[in-house]
């Protein structure tokens, strides 16, 4: 049986190195290659992450467990920004780390942990959600309602 609960700080380092086997497998789709020193360094940053987000309530997650197992993950991060016409509080959530144990794909799990977080953000008072999608997760975001933006851009300041 699947159990869904709310991720709380005893879930940071779990959800760290579930988090890198997700960037692992998004680097190897796309032939970039981790290598293990870069994957420990992720893992580090991400448990650092998760333990600071969590505790300040900035990020929150649910999780799906089979029994004492992680089985799939969601992420949600809350930021506020300058107000623009669709969102004039300017409350912005970003998803992150949705990922499903590929045992366990096709079986609705990622829709559940998806209404889940989309719940957490109604609850807080969030109108605008974004996320990156994978091709593998592209399909359940469309379904659900999620539109394609094609304006975004990255700069990374190196």
């Amino acid at each position: 049986m699947i159990v869904f609960r709310k991720a709380n700080l005893h879930d940071a380092e779990e959800l760290a190195k579930i988090r890198c086997q997700l960037l692992k497998e998004i680097a190897d789709t796309s032939k970039t290659k981790l290598s293990q020193k870069e994957l420990n360094d992720l893992k580090e940053a991400n448990k650092s992450y998760f333990n600071s987000a969590l505790k300040d309530d900035s990020f929150a997650a649910w999780l799906a467990l089979h029994g004492d197992k992680i089985i799939a993950t969601s992420g949600l991060s809350f930021s506020v920004v300058p107000p623009y016409p669709k969102c004039l509080d300017g409350k912005a959530a970003y998803i992150m780390n949705m990922y499903t144990l590929k045992d366990y794909q096709k079986q609705g799990i990622g829709t559940e942990l998806l209404k889940r977080i989309v719940e957490e953000a109604k609850i807080r008072g969030y109108k605008k959600i974004t996320l990156n999608a994978t091709e593998t997760g592209r399909k359940l975001y469309e379904k659900f309602g999620f539109k394609e933006v094609n304006n975004g851009m990255v700069f990374y300041i190196e």
